[in-house]
């Protein structure tokens, strides 16, 4: 029994897992011990989030706004005025 324990978490496993696992605190510490799977991780963290590009050059409220406005699924105030001010839309807002 002790056996199947040791072998639950080899490097193969772990790698596999990072793959399925959305969260970094979610990974299990004995594959934390693996530099191939500390290296994913590093890498993983270093990805700029969507959010962060997506509301990149906005002021902070703006950005706070537009992010408040995507989860609700509304249009952000950016967003309206781009779309009021295009002289090629014919649709009514």
């Amino acid at each position: 029994m002790a056996h199947e324990e040791d072998t639950k978490f080899t490097r193969k496993h772990c790698e596999a897992l990072l793959d399925t696992i959305a969260h970094d605190r979610d990974v299990p510490k004995e594959c934390k011990e693996y530099s191939a799977v500390l290296a994913v991780l590093l890498k993983r963290d270093s990805n700029r989030s969507d959010d962060a590009i997506a509301f990149e050059g906005m002021h902070p409220g703006e950005a706070l706004a537009a992010k408040a406005a995507r989860e609700r699924g509304h249009l952000n105030p950016s967003q309206i005025q781009r779309r009021m001010t295009n002289r090629n839309s014919k649709r009514v807002w």
